[in-house]
């Protein structure tokens, strides 16, 4: 990043990310639920846009699990307490950038969503743009 733009706005974009994309869209490694690596897109596009607008853009990501993976198992009783855990996270990341303009959440899921409002819902900062899964 070159060093003169530091004065710029700043704004973060938080998302459930899961997995990683090649830049042809083939899939290298595959998120807890089909097209979690998608997100991804969302967030290049937000991060694009906020870089023509001359701001800073910034990225975190916390994943969420499915719970269609763990039926049966064990890790079924991680299900409701991650949305409460992943609340958690992402406001100690939206904090961690205290010079912060704004922040957009991409979230999906009927766990990822929950906790990406729940956070942002806390912060005073409510921009939501849920994705499709």
């Amino acid at each position: 990043w070159n060093p003169a733009e530091l004065g710029r706005k700043q704004f973060l974009i938080l998302s459930t990310q899961g997995g990683l994309r090649a830049p042809d869209g083939q899939p290298i490694a595959l998120g807890y639920h089909t097209g979690h690596w998608e997100i991804g897109l969302l967030v290049q596009a937000a991060a694009e846009e906020f870089r023509r607008l001359e701001s800073i853009p910034f990225a975190g990501f916390c994943s969420d699990p499915c719970d269609g993976r763990t039926q049966g198992t064990t890790g079924m009783f991680d299900s409701l307490p991650y949305r409460n855990d992943a609340a958690q996270v992402f406001r100690r990341l939206i904090r961690s950038l205290p010079v912060r303009k704004g922040v957009i959440g991409v979230a999906t899921c009927d766990k990822g969503l929950p906790a990406m409002m729940m956070a942002l819902a806390a912060m005073h900062e409510p921009v939501v743009v849920p994705d499709g899964d």
